[in-house]
């Protein structure tokens, strides 16, 4: 009988050790932010973001719309929302309150303007 001074280890073992070991370096980098610099490595392909800052100000004036009951300011006002990728600003939005990013109508304090087509308060502001 042979003497066995080595460990024997299955290969299913193995094959579950590195799938932990990839699982736990794919959250440190989704955690870290080294994900998203990851992926545009791969791809190529930065991602356009609006600032945040401006979306916030945006709909904090189109709230105090909402609450003083100004439909039309509401509708007509034109806000221009930085477009920024990997930081820096690469091109603007003009958007109006109803309108993506702001989306201020989901906000309760503008739940009367739910039901209202700014499109028609637009059209009369370009007439005038």
């Amino acid at each position: 009988m042979k003497d066995k001074k080595a460990v024997e280890i299955n290969v299913a073992t193995i094959i579950v050790v590195i799938l932990c070991i990839l699982v736990l370096v794919i959250l440190a980098l989704y955690f870290t932010g080294g994900m998203k610099t990851l992926w545009e490595k791969i791809t190529g392909i930065g991602y356009t973001y609006y600032n945040q800052a401006d979306i916030d100000q945006a709909k904090a004036l189109c709230t105090t719309y909402c609450t003083t009951a100004d439909i039309y300011t509401f509708c007509t006002h034109e806000f221009t929302i930085r477009e920024e990728k990997n930081g820096e600003v690469v091109g603007s939005k003009i958007v109006h309150c109803d309108e993506p990013p702001i989306n201020a109508l989901k906000a309760p304090e503008c739940e009367a303007f739910r039901d209202v087509d700014c499109s028609q308060y637009r059209e009369e502001s370009e007439a005038e």
